[in-house]
């Protein structure tokens, strides 16, 4: 029988591709009870030494074999997901100790260390499709596993992951997106960059070349027609705000926007006295000091950074690392 050549394939494109690397195990879950498929939700419970992913980190596995999400570096996963479809079939949450001190030789970390991965199968539907909802809408909260009766539910709970009173406590928050402003290449690089970094990016431009090149690589697009316009975007506590604009009058009304919600990252482009400018602006505009003081500017860890690749990687870094202090926190 000749077989169709790979090129003439229809590619099948599971659905939790489609969904961020967060939701993706949910979304596999979701499908496997659809078709009847019971499966796991694995998490790393604890860490003993080094550890390539961290606490909370999670893998979901379908009874078939199929497997999403990523528990290490991507080296052992499928050895991983191996393991646990005898636990599936045979019920019961439970914790293995993968890496250092397992009994599972053959299952090792390049960094040596160990984790505890707890085993939670065959999850509630409800509690599947209530995680991905809760993801879809940006919304926090917690998932509370108690290993001891092999249950979990959602919760809302503020706290770090980890240990409490018998549950492991799984937190989960929106992945940070970007509202970006501007136009020109330094808006256009930073928008890829952002993309290939896997936040959530929306864009905002007066440009028609701009919003063509960003139009292109899937992402929404605003067309400013007007400096009174504002960001089409909910600015909410995990939502960083970045305007790329040498035509200053653009700033006033999208940066009067931004500071009043309670986005965690607020940045303009321009040089220190470009910047005091915009305070000035702003205040004689009637926008509270403090709210003035939240705004960035200069941008970015790199300092002077003109090549847009250079802005790009300097400004994303100086959001990334704001982002992961408020996450330890």
């Amino acid at each position: 029988m000749q077989q169709t050549p790979a090129a003439d394939r229809e590619l099948v494109v599971p659905a939790w591709a489609a969904v961020s690397r967060e939701a993706a195990p949910f979304a596999l879950l979701a499908e496997g009870a659809r078709l009847g498929i019971p499966g796991a939700l694995v998490a790393i419970s604890a860490i003993d030494g080094g550890a390539p992913k961290e606490l909370g980190a999670h893998l979901a596995v379908l009874a078939d074999g199929r497997h999403v999400g990523h528990v290490s570096g991507g080296c052992v996963e499928p050895a991983i997901a191996t393991e646990v479809l005898p636990f599936i079939a045979e019920g019961g949450d439970r914790i293995v100790r993968f890496g250092k001190g397992s009994p599972y030789m053959d299952i090792r970390f390049p960094c040596g260390g160990g984790v505890d991965l707890l085993v939670h199968v065959s999850p509630d539907a409800q509690l599947i499709d209530a995680a991905l909802d809760a993801l879809g809408r940006r919304e926090a909260f917690a998932i509370a596993f108690r290993p001891e009766d092999s249950t979990a539910r959602l919760i809302h709970d503020n706290g770090a992951t980890g240990w409490r009173e018998g549950a492991f406590v799984r937190r989960y928050l929106p992945r940070t997106r970007l509202g970006l402003a501007g136009r020109g290449p330094d808006l256009e690089v930073l928008a890829r960059v952002a993309l290939a970094a896997e936040l959530e990016v929306a864009v905002a431009t007066p440009d028609d070349a701009s919003a063509a090149v960003v139009a292109a690589l899937g992402l929404p697009v605003t067309r400013l027609t007007s400096p009174s316009q504002t960001l089409d975007l909910a600015i909410d506590p995990w939502t960083a705000t970045v305007l790329l604009f040498h035509e200053h009058e653009w700033e006033d009304a999208i940066l009067t926007q931004a500071v009043a919600a309670p986005g965690f990252y607020i940045g303009a482009m321009g040089s220190v006295r470009t910047h005091r400018q915009r305070c000035e602006r702003l205040i004689a505009r009637g926008v509270p000091p403090e709210q003035v003081d939240r705004i960035r500017g200069p941008i970015g860890l790199i300092d002077r950074a003109r090549d847009p690749g250079t802005l790009a990687l300097s400004v994303l870094a100086e959001i990334t690392a704001e982002r992961a202090a408020i996450d330890r926190a």
